[in-house]
């Protein structure tokens, strides 16, 4: 512990506005928006089936990521000791082993080398996994041991989530089972959570913040899996190798998901902020932390299920 506080510490020690400006660059390579723009090209604009593998393995990942985090539990750096400053709070909400961006990094770039089998993209899953691991040290949030935790967890998930589902032709069972333990899991969570606050002074905010990051991941999973159903059902849609038209797909849908993230998030916060959550308000975090999981599941929803519509609809 000693050695990774002064690690991150001598990291911020050569801070430069350069510096902030390289390492906040790479960290944004494990977060939604990187994810949502890969997954997103690689399904709408690449082949339909290899995006639809490498999503479910990417969600599996994060999901099993922010169940880690609840069950250790270890605070993040900045938390521990004052004197390292978190330079990016935005992104640094919840707990801190294993570290979620090089988790997602990992998972997503060496997964598009499984599924794709480009040689070139393992270098680059390589340089980007280190660069985000760095990065996140760098910012204040995560100690060494979280950074490597994350790294060889989201490789060792993609390797063998890539062996197993490359040997099914129908993910149609596989997707029922992880519906069913995902919609247990997250009432276990929530009944967890509120047996063990409710033998002290209920915090409204701890909850929250011990259930928010796996509300939203099984969301994310749920969303995917309920998308992947509604556009094999109902849509159909078919890739093709017209560039301009794929990266009208991509742009379009990139800017759809992210619309729905916003404007759910805004209508969301009519019925709960919760930021203004009161000391003993345990329904309303509960009810905070469900909302957190809808509106991630609507927004997967909408981008693998509902916006392909378009694809027929204007010819893109």
């Amino acid at each position: 512990m000693t050695f990774e506080i002064n690690l991150i510490k001598w990291l911020q020690s050569i801070r430069s506005d350069i510096l902030d400006f390289i390492f906040e660059f790479f960290t944004v390579f494990g977060e939604e928006l990187v994810v949502i723009a890969v997954l997103g090209f690689v399904y709408w604009a690449i082949d339909k089936k290899t995006g639809e593998r490498l999503g479910i393995t990417v969600f599996i990942s994060l999901g099993f990521n922010a169940l880690l985090k609840l069950i250790i539990m270890r605070p993040r750096p900045f938390m521990v000791d004052d004197s390292i400053i978190n330079l990016r709070p935005e992104t640094s909400g919840g707990y801190s082993m294993p570290s979620g961006h090089t988790q997602s990094a990992s998972t997503v770039f060496f997964g598009l080398y499984q599924f794709l089998k480009k040689r070139y993209l393992m270098i680059i899953a390589i340089i980007i996994t280190i660069l985000v691991a760095i990065s996140r040290m760098y910012i204040g949030v995560h100690y060494l041991t979280d950074v490597l935790v994350g790294g060889i967890l989201g490789f060792l998930i993609t390797y063998y989530m890539y062996r197993w589902i490359s040997k099914k032709s129908d993910l149609k069972t596989l997707y029922n089972v992880i519906l069913a333990i995902s919609f247990i899991g997250l009432v276990s969570i929530f009944i967890y959570n509120y047996i063990t606050l409710s033998k002290t002074n209920f915090d409204s905010q701890q909850f929250y913040f011990n259930t928010e990051a796996i509300a939203k991941m099984i969301g994310t999973l749920v969303g995917f899996i309920v998308g992947v159903k509604i556009e094999a059902k109902y849509i159909k849609f078919e890739n093709h190798r017209i560039l301009y038209k794929n990266l009208i797909r991509f742009a379009l849908g990139v800017g759809v998901v992210f619309l729905s993230r916003i404007a759910l998030k805004e209508l969301f916060h009519l019925f709960v902020n919760s930021e203004d959550l009161a000391l003993d308000q345990y329904f309303m975090a509960g009810f905070a932390s469900f909302l957190d999981f809808l509106r991630y599941a609507i927004m997967v929803i909408v981008g693998i299920g509902i916006y392909p519509i378009l694809f027929k609809k204007i010819n893109i």
